[in-house]
């Protein structure tokens, strides 16, 4: 399908900086268009839907069933951007995003926004209204759309609050889904010998992972290197799909956490088939508990003019020339109106050549540093962050480093005594 690409045209949609002209938001609808994406989110109360996804003029990557209910026998709820803790939730398992989701009170269900790196939809979410699989966390995703816009890749960071509550499961947080239809039927994925592997999704009807086994999956043969972090999402016809790269993270007391790669197809005979393959989180001893764990990954689309199947993903998808350590900050609650203690982040040079660094704080969160503006090669510098909450609940935000990283930020407003 081909968009006429406009950004100030539709009714109620946003006016786009210089930089980012070729980009319209339009909260009344849902949507977001740049040159090369066009996406709709449902505007019923299943907010986190992807409901259409086309790249360059593409039909629509994507689809749903039971979008609003949970009225099919086994509360099945399958579209693009869920978060599910395995098995299936028909089977016994949970749904951290998706089945009936309702606003967090307080917060606002889908919006957008232009920030200096780009433009950025925010979905708040609660999943209660499918018991007993709705988990009931509360969940703030983001859509990230990179400037320039003719970038084949967004991010999508999704934050969980598991302040209140101990979530002791293992979990796919985000689960993006490409038609089977559509002919996206492989993944493609790198091995710890450093091979590229090709498996496909009708071999693992209930899941394919490891090392650590789940109910129902199948043992994932060979192995998965997690230290590359990567997946993808693979048309073997046309040569097209998208890679899925995962930036580390850590639980709550700030311990990094395991992650495996999760391959699986759902509803092959229904109205949409979709290749559901995503990462999946591992428990920590004790659950998941004392605060907010943030996940990131970036979804970079593919051709073969872009792309030819190999150890090393394309480039907006490669491991970035920057390392933080940690990659995210959790803040404990804090009341609104006050600030934190601060909390530090070191940033290293992965480059063999100085890099320019603009670094830049938002949300209820603010920076400080001591990085030159030219960083040398192998060199390392020290961000410091504080959080002052300007409302209750889930508050999230980042401090970006140049069009280089994304240190992600998270922390809880509390209400004063």
């Amino acid at each position: 399908m081909t968009r006429t690409l406009f950004a100030l045209a539709l009714a109620g949609s946003l006016a786009a900086p210089a930089a980012l002209a070729q980009v319209a938001m339009n909260p009344a609808t849902r949507t977001i268009q740049s040159k090369n994406f066009y996406l709709a989110w449902n505007t019923g109360v299943d907010t986190e839907a992807v409901t259409t996804l086309e790249w360059m003029g593409s039909a629509n990557l994507t689809g749903s069933n039971f979008l609003n209910t949970c009225a099919d026998p086994g509360n099945a709820v399958e579209y693009s951007g869920n978060s599910q803790a395995p098995p299936d939730p028909e089977s016994g398992g949970l749904y951290l995003v998706g089945g009936g989701t309702v606003t967090p009170p307080g917060t606002v269900a889908w919006s957008a926004q232009f920030l200096p790196t780009g433009g950025q939809v925010t979905i708040n979410s609660k999943s209660t209204n499918c018991p007993p699989q709705s988990a009931g966390i509360n969940v703030q995703t983001l859509y990230l759309f990179p400037h320039p816009e003719s970038f084949n890749a967004f991010g999508v960071e999704r934050s969980f609050d598991f302040t209140t509550t101990t979530f002791s499961h293992d979990f796919r947080p985000y689960i993006p889904r490409l038609g089977l239809t559509a002919g996206y039927t492989e993944v493609l994925y790198p091995t710890p010998k450093g091979s590229l592997a090709t498996a496909s999704v009708y071999n693992c009807p209930s899941g394919c992972t490891g090392p650590k086994s789940e109910p129902g999956a199948k043992l994932l043969s060979p192995a998965w290197d997690s230290a590359q972090g990567w997946f993808a999402i693979h048309n073997p016809t046309t040569l097209q799909g998208v890679v899925v790269r995962r930036i580390p993270s850590a639980d709550p007391q700030g311990n990094p956490i395991t992650a495996q790669l999760w391959i699986d197809y759902d509803a092959a005979g229904s109205l949409f088939g979709s290749n559901a393959s995503s990462f999946l989180l591992i428990s920590p001893t004790g659950g998941f508990t004392g605060g907010v764990v943030t996940e990131l990954d970036t979804l970079c689309f593919y051709n073969s003019t872009i792309w030819t199947p190999s150890i090393m993903p394309p480039p907006e998808c490669a491991k970035p020339q920057v390392k933080l350590s940690p990659w995210n900050l959790t803040f404990a609650g804090q009341t609104v109106g006050t600030s934190s203690a601060p909390q530090s982040a070191t940033l290293t040079s992965a480059s063999t050549q100085p890099l320019s660094l603009d670094i830049v704080a938002t949300g209820d969160f603010a920076q400080s540093n001591d990085c030159p503006s030219s960083l040398p090669a192998a060199a390392s510098c020290t961000i410091t962050v504080t959080f002052t909450p300007t409302a209750t609940g889930l508050r999230t935000g980042s401090v970006s480093v140049g069009g280089l990283v994304r240190l992600s930020l998270a922390g809880t407003g509390l209400a004063s005594m």
